[in-house]
């Protein structure tokens, strides 16, 4: 299990995927728990004629910085990075470490997401591609509550699938939500949701490991009904069975067995700003490697036969919505139509999309 995420494997994977040519320029996003990493990727970019450069983050650094900076500071751009990007071709972004920054006020936090929203923005608006890779580090896991061992399984199955298959499979779902003007969920735990995705372009994930969804921004007033979350993730705490109620694409209404959960969500909802309440995602799950959530985004939103919403920022894949909050919830065993005609019952794919789940395991 230890050799299928070493280093090196992972990152030959990663410069697969961005087909790294001589004379580009790959700029590295990680933290000191992937210096494995970094330096495996340096060396296979240089290999073949290529540069690259590091962005690093240090959490003991990011922590004091939270925590002392004046807060008329956390929210700067750092304008001379966003003139960087003019000569790069790609960023690998690597996860290896939990959102959010501990003993950090909630606040305070949310403005230093600032500059890395600008980042993907302006890389957005340049056309500059972002590969995100995760990295199954033993911080990732220890925030999660796993072993290491069970965290690196989990990533296996993920990545260890038929990707012919799931591309398939991936287009034509693609395919189908493009020629939809009306997405409806349901769900046994009482979900109810209508929104609209016509004239909205339809994305297919190619640049994740692992990867596995197809999204789309829904037209932001065109949310209404209910969700209801199997196990929302608010910072690291999981809130079972959470409750939003949409009117006119903004939640107006959040319940949850738990109370607390419900006072986690306002507490994010205050803490950040913009059209952070404002509907932002629809997305289907569509890797077979994945059945559980365990709070990690980049694996959750792709279990295979889930679909997730989003709230918040949305403009890098097409909506309109401007913040500094993207909240991605996972819902399990949904029923979807898409203009009446049912793509998922009860967490199953239909038999009709080629590539689908069985053919990709």
């Amino acid at each position: 299990m230890q050799g299928e995420f070493d280093a090196e494997i992972l990152a030959d994977r990663t410069i697969e995927v961005l087909a790294v040519a001589a004379g580009q320029v790959m700029w590295i996003w990680a933290g000191t728990h992937s210096l494995d990493l970094i330096q495996a990727l340096a060396f296979r970019i240089r290999e073949r004629g290529a540069f690259w450069a590091l962005r690093l983050t240090i959490e003991p650094l990011l922590r004091r910085i939270g925590q002392e900076v004046p807060a008329s500071y956390l929210a700067l751009i750092p304008e001379h990075e966003l003139r960087w990007l003019a000569d790069i071709d790609a960023v690998i972004e690597i996860r290896d470490q939990a959102g959010g920054v501990g003993d950090v006020p909630l606040a305070r936090a949310r403005a230093m997401a600032a500059e890395w929203i600008a980042l993907i923005d302006e890389a957005s608006r340049r056309g500059c591609r972002r590969v995100s890779v995760l990295n199954p580090t033993p911080a990732l896991a220890h925030a999660y509550g796993m072993s290491l061992a069970d965290l690196r399984e989990v990533c296996e199955r993920a990545v260890n699938i038929d990707y012919r298959a799931l591309d398939r499979c991936q287009e034509r779902v693609r395919s189908r939500l493009a020629e939809t003007r009306e997405v409806h969920v349901t769900s046994s735990l009482g979900t109810d949701l209508r929104l609209r995705v016509d004239q909205r372009p339809v994305h297919v994930d190619q640049d994740s490991i692992p990867r596995g969804e197809v999204y789309v921004a829904p037209h932001e007033d065109s949310a209404n009904g209910i969700a209801v979350i199997d196990r929302a993730f608010i910072g690291r705490n999981p809130v079972e069975r959470l409750q939003l109620t949409f009117v006119r694409g903004r939640v107006v209404d959040v319940r949850a067995p738990d109370d607390g959960g419900v006072d986690s969500f306002w507490e994010l909802m205050s803490a950040s700003d913009g059209d952070k309440d404002v509907i932002a995602e629809f997305g289907i799950g569509l890797n077979p490697g994945i059945t559980e959530a365990v709070g990690e985004t980049m694996l959750d939103e792709k279990i295979g036969g889930s679909v997730h919403i989003a709230i918040g920022m949305n403009e890098s894949f097409g909506g309109r919505n401007r913040s500094n909050l993207h909240l991605d919830l996972v819902m399990r065993h949904p029923t979807v139509g898409l203009d009446g005609s049912q793509i998922i019952a009860d967490g199953t794919l239909a038999p009709d999309i080629p590539g689908g789940l069985e053919e990709v395991e």
